[in-house]
């Protein structure tokens, strides 16, 4: 066996015991074409057939949430020693916590980090030159800080699907309001939003830190038949879901091309390619504004032009003219 061949079984191999719930033949492929190996899903089944012929112990089942014909694959038994962190990537860690802010996945991180042996006297040289020429590159972009005693409560009801209540305080509301909702998932941003639903009606994005006062209660539900909160939240370019779902054209000029080609701005995306040098997205998605701030970002500016459908176009200029109330 050849051994990039090898090392691409070993890597899926290991992605198989990393996760929980294992993984299907798409998501397989999908983490492969990630390290820049698009395969097929007969290539990604041969390699399955591989891993079993090295001796791994493959698990296979169905997940209650999927189709009942989608099948899932993991891993428990991998052999310590291909776990192991290397000392690169322990070093990439170390610096990733550094810019992280406190909460849940950085403690997660630390506890990752502390069962690690520590790096050698070199490595950590090496690394402390890294940190103190990049020491800032972790956090440049607004966040806002959360509750992180609130935010492990809402986990905890999101994986037991218990309601949850809480006060809200929408931004243009002059007092909070008691909620009482099914919360289904939770989406990450500048703002951090709890999605959830409250019978029969579409979920609706409560921005986090506009909520107190939060408390599991005990009263349990059944997540609605057929709901998928990857798909749902994968229909819009960013939170917001109230927008209609448009087919959307947007064409990105020669001078960046190659950089927007590197992008994934939405998963519906399609590009193509032109003669001229310009690069033509394909998008169907909700949440205009959110795009419509992207395609404002300094990156693109001057070299973006949205073709379709016009309504976005109308949009488009009406954020310009509410941008001019700024001077």
């Amino acid at each position: 066996m050849a051994y990039t061949k090898l090392r691409e079984l070993i890597l899926l191999a290991q992605d198989l015991q990393a996760t929980s719930i294992g993984l299907t033949f798409k998501e397989m492929g999908d983490k492969i074409a990630e390290r820049g190996q698009p395969v097929s899903l007969k290539t990604v089944k041969r390699m399955m057939y591989g891993i079993e012929e090295l001796g791994f112990e493959v698990e296979q089942y169905v997940l209650d949430s999927d189709h009942h014909l989608t099948k899932r694959w993991k891993i428990r038994s991998l052999p310590r020693e291909l776990m192991v962190i290397e000392s690169n990537e322990k070093a990439a860690l170390e610096q990733m916590l550094r810019g992280m802010q406190e909460g849940v996945e950085a403690r997660a991180l630390t506890k990752i980090l502390g069962d690690v042996d520590p790096l050698s006297v070199s490595a950590t040289s090496n690394l402390s030159e890294v940190i103190d020429r990049t020491r800032h590159t972790g956090n440049v972009a607004p966040r806002t800080r959360l509750d992180d005693t609130q935010m492990r409560t809402m986990e905890r009801s999101i994986e037991g699907f218990y309601e949850v209540k809480f006060k809200y305080r929408s931004q243009k509301a002059q007092k909070a309001v008691q909620r009482q909702v099914r919360p289904l998932g939770i989406l990450f941003g500048r703002f951090t939003y709890i999605v959830a639903s409250t019978g029969n009606r579409a979920p609706i994005p409560y921005r986090a830190d506009l909520i107190t006062d939060l408390e599991i209660t005990k009263e349990y539900f059944n997540p609605k038949e057929g709901f998928s909160f990857k798909d749902w939240a994968a229909e819009s370019f960013g939170v917001f879901h109230g927008d209609a779902l448009w087919d959307i054209k947007i064409r990105f000029s020669k001078e960046v091309a190659d950089r927007a080609e590197k992008v994934q701005f939405h998963a519906s995306q399609k590009m193509v390619k032109q003669k001229d040098g310009s690069l033509v997205i394909f998008l169907k998605c909700r949440g205009h504004r959110e795009l419509i701030w992207e395609l404002l970002h300094p990156d693109w500016l001057g070299n973006v032009k949205i073709e379709s459908p016009e309504r976005l176009q109308e949009e488009y200029l009406g954020q310009l003219e509410s941008a001019k109330l700024a001077v």
